[in-house]
């Protein structure tokens, strides 16, 4: 690797390296994952209580993730410019004020407002975590701090729905955003006291002209786009399971919503599994074979959710084999993928950071509202097409020859 190609940051914040600081990093990047799906459990419920279609339902969730996508861009640029713990406040508090919202809302457009000012808020914790990792390691040591926050990180869509559901049947819908607020409420106390500034140099003033540059010059690196759109399919993918699985196990199948929660940290469990050997291998075997097995694992469980049903296997156990098949893909394919995006450009840590999450949730959301349109006329079959979709593109980017050897200098020997 030439020091062109991933130029070497010049001075490192004076951030202690520990476990802790990286589990506060993965837990201020999970509230988003946490709050999109402690929901999932109460879309039928909130499609009942309020009078609107499914479709309509599916829409508070879709809505969350395009704004978390355009919210990232913003908050990438101004956070290289004005630092990394201002913006890690305001967006927690943001979350809080939008959990509330949408825990007293009325009618469904106080619903959908709320949804857009929490996910705002949520997207200041994903962008900040990923820019203040990479403030602080390079090389080896990114990679293995991204597979172990990838563990944190993996909790809250995997023990989020399990709350959900709990909350749903004992306590209601309005309750799951009234966890929320409380979480968002931790997550400031812990950013306040615990979260240090970690950008060594700020860049210039922002302009309109300047942040576009910026934008198109991280989208022309070829290494960054292929791995960074590759990482949105399969989280496009994952979204698509999100927000069609509660439709087929709840609705279809007959499964609690508390019930429905339990599935999903078996799932995680897989995910867990793949990060911990992400976290073994970094620095012996090359990142873009890591990535090519990874991605190659998520490819095959997402034809198993197709095959299944087409054969007349539609049983809540066969989905939950494909899903735990797709989510041990991720989780090698995951930190490898995004190690790779975001060595490209240390000095513009935020930036690249908001790029990646706005292509991640920009696909997630059209992902998501895909499945809305598809689980009227095959509803066991909608996710499972979308994520095939999804993690062929995925495998398709990542299987392309590499146009230079930086990927492999990433987990060389540490």
């Amino acid at each position: 690797m030439t020091s062109e190609t991933f130029p070497a940051q010049t001075s490192k914040p004076a951030v202690v390296k520990t476990t802790g600081f990286l589990v506060l990093l993965a837990i201020l990047s999970a509230l988003g994952q946490f709050a999109s799906n402690v929901y999932l459990p109460s879309l039928p419920a909130v499609t009942e209580q309020l009078g609107i279609s499914g479709s309509v339902a599916a829409l508070t969730y879709t809505i969350y993730l395009g704004a978390f996508a355009f919210a990232q861009l913003v908050y990438g640029p101004v956070a290289d410019r004005f630092g990394r713990r201002p913006l890690l406040l305001l967006g927690a508090i943001l979350f809080v004020l939008g959990s509330g919202m949408c825990m007293l809302a009325g009618d469904v457009s106080w619903l959908l407002t709320g949804r857009v000012i929490q996910a705002i808020g949520a997207a200041a914790g994903v962008v900040m975590a990923r820019a203040m990792v990479r403030d602080v390691f390079s090389g080896p040591e990114l990679a293995k701090a991204l597979a172990l926050m990838t563990i944190v990180f993996a909790l809250a869509p995997g023990l989020s729905p399990l709350l959900g559901g709990v909350l749903q049947d004992t306590l209601g819908w309005r309750s799951v955003f009234a966890a929320a607020a409380i979480a968002g409420v931790l997550v400031l106390i812990a950013a306040t006291v615990y979260a240090p500034e970690t950008l060594a140099k700020k860049s210039d003033a922002i302009s309109l002209s300047g942040t576009a540059k910026s934008y198109r010059a991280i989208l022309a690196d070829t290494e960054f786009f292929r791995f960074a759109l590759a990482t949105a399919f399969i989280i496009g993918a994952m979204s698509a399971f999100f927000v069609g699985s509660p439709i087929v196990f709840i609705d279809l199948l007959g499964v609690s919503a508390t019930e429905y929660g339990l599935y999903p940290p078996l799932a995680i469990t897989g995910f867990i599994i793949g990060s911990v050997a992400t976290r073994k291998l970094a620095g012996r075997l090359a990142v873009y074979d890591l990535a090519k097995v990874g991605v190659s694992i998520s490819l095959m469980g997402a034809i198993l959710m197709v095959v299944f049903p087409l054969f007349g296997i539609e049983h809540k156990h066969a989905i939950n084999v494909s899903i735990v098949v797709f989510v041990s893909g991720m989780g090698v394919f995951m930190p490898t993928a995004v190690a790779i995006a975001l060595e490209r450009f240390p000095e513009r840590a935020g930036t690249a950071a908001a790029m990646l999450g706005f292509l991640q949730m920009g696909i997630g959301a059209a992902a998501s509202a895909g499945v809305g349109l598809l689980a009227n006329a095959q509803p066991f079959l909608a996710f499972p097409i979308i994520m095939v979709v999804s993690a062929l593109s995925a495998f398709a980017l990542v299987a392309t020859p590499n146009s230079d050897s930086s990927g492999d200098d990433i987990m060389s020997s540490s």
